[in-house]
């Protein structure tokens, strides 16, 4: 069933359509043979068991019928049913309209009826099996389906040999189930046993589906483990049969032997498929096979569980189930479906999705059942009882009709709890508004962003990262998945990146988290870049304290190592002048003279230190006079032509952005006439929101680029000490161009 090369792809087409068509002409002419059959209205089998308790019991009649449910078969026209059986299953044939005597054991007494073969009620009997239908008609159209998209994927093969199986056995074996009559006459028995026998290679195409899904085992390069896959549940029917007939002492357990194709296959096949499963899942190359593995897995698991749950353990604790054979099929509809996903649309698999959907799937068929119950309960009490198929249909569709509802708010439950609220991003955006309008503190705003964030979406890490900088200024968990990137921007300018780990170090962030992120990013950038700027004003306060402080030290020691020592050696030579001026008037007019000069140096040291807190020239003329007059004095020395472009007038300035364009202005001429070698010169000045200060040169130009001496930083930093920007780029063909910006506001 492999096709392990191009050139026998066409053949291994070939053979793999005549197979499945060759199973549906055998599953119609099943069908065929029991519907023009005659028939007592009787089903005797449950699935591929026979006895119950050691004897042939009636399991399900027709309404008006003889034989009941309950009744124990004993003889069959005034024969034993073991003297039957013991000349063999089956007999002669019977016919439609002919009576056949039967004996059976009903409430402990003996009962006597003759029973009128009817026609076969196919029609009845496709109602009754509705869901069993209905399931079988959804595997075939989609393994069709899979195989007529993907001809050459094994996993399609094995999907479409495995699903005709099941339908070749499902409707012959499940819609048409063995009747008493089968057993005495005719040849039925053999037509449900056959479907029986076809029930193994479903085992062997599930089995052959875990050896080439997601991806082709490399066990499948050898054929005869392909061919023994499917031939294995034959062989282990004629090791069954030849291991426990010799030990069966009846005809009875004979037939029991013989009917049960699948008693030992069950329990070698289902560890298989277990074991293989998990192999692949443990030996996936990478976490797409996982993700493809899991879209199959949980909803077979989930369907099995609810099987046993519901159905298997009920049957066997109290005879009866709580919603009825028929149901059964329903819980394995998603299975083909899922089947079909996972081979044609394996990229768009998601395991957040399977998880979700297997837990909706889950909570709505317990919610269901309870609708069921419930609709069922109700139309018991007031009505008649649910054993006629239209009456099922119409409580079942009661329970669709309340069903869409109830799946919309467990879907909503479901992914509130598991991915928070990322189907509603503006729920977050409103309670991170709530948080940090309560948020006292502007150094705990990011702090509050980053862990309502992760609270709101339940990722175990969330952070966020300035502009420019690699470390977190905040962060709300642990990194344990790949992390993505969302910036965080502000009036146009990024002033930062919102960063968020996925939930599980294997599954990255999905569309919808990141969607969800993304808007909450467009939100947060304004409050990113408020506690920016208060981090900013905080550390321009500090940096101002510290130069207060650094600038109070400095006149301490110019005051007391400069002026003080001066002081008071003038002080100490007045008394001496003092005590002299009588007795040695010359030597006191030459010490008064001495004192004079050290009383001068003492003044021009204090006019010194004052002009370094404020140079003078601005308290006597202002900005532009001041600049006007430094830059008189630098022409009278040199010979570069300075040329000053300025405002008649300028708006009333701050001090410190006075003292700032100054100080900027006098360090790049001096730059100018030092090292440029230029011999013109332009100092601009001028005034919008911001006072901007500009000068150029002709000069040599930045050699290497721009350095960074005292001089350049110190420009910088008082540009920066103000809020302002300080910039120096060289000029084409030649030339040095000094620009700062201080603004006027803060």
């Amino acid at each position: 069933m492999i096709v392990s090369d191009r050139a026998e792809g066409g053949a291994s087409t070939r053979l793999v359509v005549l197979l499945a068509l060759l199973l549906a002409v055998l599953s119609a002419a099943g069908v065929w043979v029991r519907a023009t059959g005659p028939s007592d209205g009787t089903v005797i089998n449950n699935a591929d068991v026979l006895l119950s308790n050691g004897a042939l019991v009636v399991r399900e009649d027709l309404p008006g019928r003889e034989l009941l449910a309950g009744d124990v078969l004993v003889s069959v026209d005034g024969h034993e049913l073991a003297q039957w059986l013991a000349h063999g299953i089956g007999g002669e044939p019977v016919a439609m309209g002919q009576r056949v005597d039967y004996e059976v054991l009903r409430g402990g007494h003996t009962v006597h009826t003759s029973v009128l073969l009817h026609p076969f009620d196919l029609g009845g009997a496709l109602l009754k099996h509705w869901s069993l239908v209905l399931l079988m008609a959804m595997l075939v159209g989609t393994s069709v389906f899979v195989y007529r998209q993907r001809p050459g994927n094994p996993a399609a093969v094995a999907a479409l040999i495995t699903s005709m199986f099941a339908a070749a056995s499902g409707i012959t074996n499940g819609v048409v189930d063995l009747q008493a009559i089968d057993l005495v006459g005719g040849d039925q028995f053999w037509r449900w046993w056959l479907a029986e026998l076809a029930a193994g290679p479903i085992l062997g195409g599930m089995l052959h589906l875990t050896l080439v899904f997601p991806e082709p085992n490399t066990i499948r390069r050898l054929r005869r483990w392909t061919a023994l896959v499917y031939a294995g549940p034959t062989l282990l029917y004629l090791v069954s049969v030849g291991t426990r007939l010799p030990l069966a002492r009846t005809p009875l357990e004979r037939l029991e032997v013989l009917g049960q194709p699948l008693w030992l296959v069950q329990y070698v096949y289902t560890p298989l498929i277990l074991i293989m499963l998990v192999r692949t899942y443990r030996v996936a190359p990478d976490q797409l096979t996982r993700h493809r593995l899991r879209w199959l897995a949980l909803p077979l698991g989930g369907g099995q569980g609810l099987y046993l749950l519901l159905w298997i353990l009920p049957h066997q604790l109290t005879g009866s189930t709580p919603l009825g054979w028929p149901l059964v099929h329903l819980v394995f509809i998603p299975i083909p479906i899922a089947l079909a996903a996972a081979i044609l649309r394996y990229n768009a698999l998601d395991i957040d999705i399977v998880l979700g959907r297997s837990l909706l799937y889950t909570a709505l068929s317990v919610g269901v059942i309870g609708i069921y119950l419930g609709v069922v309960g109700l139309l018991n009490a007031f009505a008649q009882p649910l054993d006629e198929p239209w009456r099922q249909i119409a409580a079942a569709t009661v329970v669709v009709v309340l069903g869409n509802p109830l799946r919309t708010r467990l879907q909503s439950a479901i992914n509130q709890w598991l991915f928070g609220d990322r189907d509603d991003p503006y729920r977050v955006v409103s309670t991170l508004a709530a948080t940090l309008e309560s948020s006292h503190l502007p150094a705990s705003l990011l702090g509050a962003v980053v862990e309502t964030v992760g609270t709101a979406l339940r990722l175990p890490y969330v952070a966020i990262e300035h502009s420019g900088e690699h470390e977190p200024a905040a962060g709300y968990g642990t990194p344990a998945g790949e992390l993505a990137r969302f910036p965080l921007v502000y009036q146009g300018s990024l002033v930062g990146t919102l960063v968020a780990a996925s939930r599980t170090p294997r599954e990255p962030l999905r569309r919808r988290d990141r969607r969800a992120l993304t808007e909450i990013a467009r939100h947060a950038g304004a409050a990113v870049y408020s506690a920016r700027v208060t981090e900013d004003l905080q550390r321009s306060r500090d940096r101002l304290v510290r130069a207060r402080e650094e600038e109070r030290r400095r006149l301490l020691h110019d005051l007391h190592d400069g002026v003080g020592p001066t002081l008071a050696a003038v002080a100490l030579g007045l008394s001496l002048a003092e005590s002299a001026v009588d007795s040695d008037a010359d030597s006191a007019k030459a010490l008064m003279g001495t004192l004079a000069a050290e009383l001068q140096g003492a003044i021009g040291e204090i006019r010194r230190v004052a002009a370094d807190l404020r140079p003078t020239a601005l308290e006597r003329l202002g900005l532009v006079s001041a600049l006007h007059e430094h830059v008189g004095t630098l022409v009278e020395r040199l010979t570069v032509a300075i040329e000053i472009d300025t405002p008649e007038r300028l708006p009333p300035l701050p001090a410190a952005v006075e003292v700032a364009a100054y100080r900027i202005a006098c360090e790049a001429l001096t730059n100018v006439t030092r090292h440029a070698h230029a011999d013109r010169c332009l100092l601009r000045l001028w005034v919008d929101r911001d006072l901007h200060l500009e000068v150029t040169d002709n000069g040599t130009g930045l050699v290497g680029g721009p350095r960074t001496g005292v001089g350049l930083s110190s420009m910088g930093e008082r540009a920066a000490e103000l809020g302002g920007q300080f910039h120096v780029a060289p000029l084409t063909p030649h030339g040095t161009r000094v620009l700062a910006r201080l603004p006027l506001t803060t």
